[in-house]
């Protein structure tokens, strides 16, 4: 058995700012350099969130809150927070100034009846309300919301609307080097997916690109892999060799049975079907899943659901 340290993309935390050149006006006399737009200040989105954004691939800026307050049990499994117990949200810029933002939450009843009408009041939109699991205990929705426009109002309400949950807010950003090994053999489960995946929480995702390019048509922005682009495939350790797997498969509606044909050949469990977003191209459906049993085996499943959805071997 290999034991793999945790390897995240994320980097630390970075601070950008964006000077803006401005036309400088003296008596009788006008500067010749043009006035430009000064770009996003995420100087003023990180203090809206009360915690520092993550740069990643693609430009996009990612913030995540771990639901360390729940103690969630499914089908027997009792889950890491890294099996998508989360709030985030990816911004990305668009215009200069503007971003398009897309996340979800992992909610209770009671606090998707708090949430969604802060959102909306802030501007931000519902895209979904879902099930991600079958048979936990508390009862989990994912609430999915997207927005546009200027990002520091957009992170004010979503951390405002986040407050009214159970979710610890001021959470110390994650470095690499804080997370501990995983009992799972990593490579194994790499050359099966043809994949190369990382360590999230305790747990390995591995996220596939959709094969096609994604095009948030609202914002008229082509969507990175991590901004609901890709398949998510996740792996909980629990012991032994076996694994829980969840997470969910990113389709195009002609995929979406062939997918679901493969999942059942392999006793994975079929948990929802549904979509994320309201203005993508082209129309993507989400298939969630769930299964415990062996590592390998279970990612040989998961490889005949990849091969449906044309995802390539590295």
């Amino acid at each position: 058995m290999t034991i793999r340290t945790a390897h995240r993309h994320r980097r630390a935390a970075t601070t950008v700012t964006f000077a803006a050149v401005l036309g400088l006006l003296t008596a009788g006399c006008t500067s010749s350099e043009p006035e430009q737009s000064p770009g996003v200040n995420w100087d003023a989105v990180n203090q809206a969130l009360g915690m520092p954004l993550h740069i990643e691939d693609g430009g996009v800026h990612a913030i995540e809150w771990l639901r360390t307050d729940l103690h969630v049990v499914n089908a027997g499994v009792t889950l890491d927070p890294g099996m998508e117990l989360v709030a985030e949200a990816d911004f990305r810029e668009t215009t200069p100034g503007n971003v398009v933002m897309i996340g979800e939450a992992a909610l209770t009843t009671e606090e998707l009846n708090a949430v969604g009408p802060r959102l909306e009041q802030g501007g931000i939109e519902i895209t979904a309300i879902h099930k991600h699991l079958q048979d936990e205990t508390p009862r989990l929705f994912a609430l999915h919301y997207a927005a546009y426009g200027d990002p520091a109002p957009i992170a004010r309400t979503l951390r405002e609307a986040l407050a009214r949950t159970g979710i610890p807010l001021d959470q110390s950003p994650e470095v690499e080097e804080d997370q501990p090994p995983i009992d799972l053999d990593t490579t194994a489960i790499d050359t099966v997916l043809g994949a190369t995946g990382e360590v999230e929480h305790g747990t390995y995702h591995v996220r596939v690109p959709v094969a096609q390019k994604v095009t948030e048509t609202r914002a008229d922005v082509t969507l990175p892999p991590q901004m609901e682009a890709s398949t998510l495939l996740m792996f909980q350790p629990l012991g032994g060799g076996k694994v829980a797997i969840n997470g969910d498969f990113a389709m195009t509606a002609d995929q979406v049975n062939p997918v679901i044909a493969a999942m059942r050949s392999h006793d994975i469990q079929v948990i929802e079907l549904h979509n994320h977003m309201l203005h993508e191209s082209p129309r993507l459906f989400y298939l969630h899943f769930w299964a415990t049993g062996d590592a390998a085996i279970l990612a040989q499943g998961l490889r005949a659901g990849l091969d449906q959805v044309r995802a390539p071997r590295r």
